[in-house]
């Protein structure tokens, strides 16, 4: 607004230096000038309160500390009255003025500067698994922006192989078909099924009884659904009975959950069904079976940074051993 830059340039007319022509730098938080700020372009207290969504009072207190650190009174105040600037408020608004904006500016040229670290992570992992780490990773980094794409297998595996992707998580149960990638942490699967079901207090379940009861698979095309299937057949489950497939595993789960059928899942997916009494874990008796997450890295990426994360994401998952 012309008249703000007006009553800016004033100020600096006004007495707004001290100390032989030094400008006083006060002790003060930023908070507090955009507080003081807006009470001058506001027109008030109550005003200024609105427009930052405070309650007046802390507008009032903010004012006040100002004016403790200043040593002058900053508005004149007349009941009834809008406050009015003093000779040292013209003089201490010029200095917010331009304190203000400097930081905007630097703030600005911050979020420009800022790298970018594009990732793609299955459902599962990005859901229950990159949280935190990410979290602890942002608030250590940030000067780098986290660019975050979930997906399926296949989705995750496109985008690392077109080089969409600086970072992708995958799971497998062995090497990854088509990328380099490594090991980052060890899965176990769960058969699970309804409290309902006719296995959801038998013991010691033959691996073939469950051949003689409907599943919830994962699409038969797809990656995930197709290794499952190969790892049940080598603990002995050739042949199911499926009665619904879904690409979406949390479609699988409230299938289960409805009594559709049972399934193989990843058991740190459905834990908190578990421990709710929503789903039971069958006790089979077969080898415990595991799916490993497993993580790619472009070399066309030259982020340093992308070593913190992968350590971050090591040391969550030791936590949860």
């Amino acid at each position: 607004m012309t008249w703000r830059r007006d009553l800016a340039e004033s100020a600096r007319s006004v007495d707004s230096t001290q100390r032989g022509g030094t400008p006083v730098m006060l002790p003060v938080t930023f908070r507090g000038l955009e507080v003081f700020v807006a009470v001058v372009e506001s027109g008030g207290f109550g005003a200024a309160a609105a427009t930052l969504g405070i309650s007046q009072p802390s507008v009032s207190v903010h004012v006040r500390d100002l004016e403790t650190k200043l040593g002058n009174r900053l508005f004149e105040r007349r009941p009834g009255a809008a406050p009015q600037l003093t000779e040292a408020g013209h003089a201490y608004y010029a200095y917010a003025l331009e304190t203000l904006e400097r930081a905007t500016a630097v703030s600005s040229d911050i979020r420009k500067s800022k790298r970018k670290l594009r990732f793609a992570a299955q459902r599962f992992v990005a859901d229950q698994l990159l949280a935190k780490p990410l979290s602890e990773f942002a608030a250590r980094f940030p000067q780098i922006e986290l660019i975050a794409r979930s997906g399926t297998f296949e989705e995750v595996h496109a985008s690392c192989r077109s080089g969409h992707a600086d970072l992708g998580f995958m799971l497998s149960d062995g090497e990854v078909p088509g990328l380099a990638t490594e090991p980052l942490g060890r899965y176990r699967l769960a058969i699970i099924a309804s409290p309902n079901h006719p296995l959801a207090r038998a013991s010691d379940i033959p691996v073939q009884e469950l051949a003689n009861h409907a599943f919830v698979v994962a699409h038969s095309a797809s990656y995930f659904g197709r290794t499952i299937a190969a790892m049940l057949a080598a603990a002995g489950l050739s042949r199911v009975e499926v009665a619904l497939q879904a690409q979406d595993m949390n479609m699988v789960r409230g299938m289960v959950v409805a009594g559709v059928g049972i399934a193989c899942s990843l058991r740190r997916a459905v834990q908190n069904d578990i421990a709710e009494g929503k789903l039971v874990e069958l006790d089979v008796a077969m080898e415990p079976m595991h799916l490993w997450m497993h993580y790619f890295r472009s070399a066309n990426t030259d982020l340093t940074e992308i070593r913190e994360l992968v350590a971050l994401i090591r040391q969550h998952e030791k936590q949860k051993v």
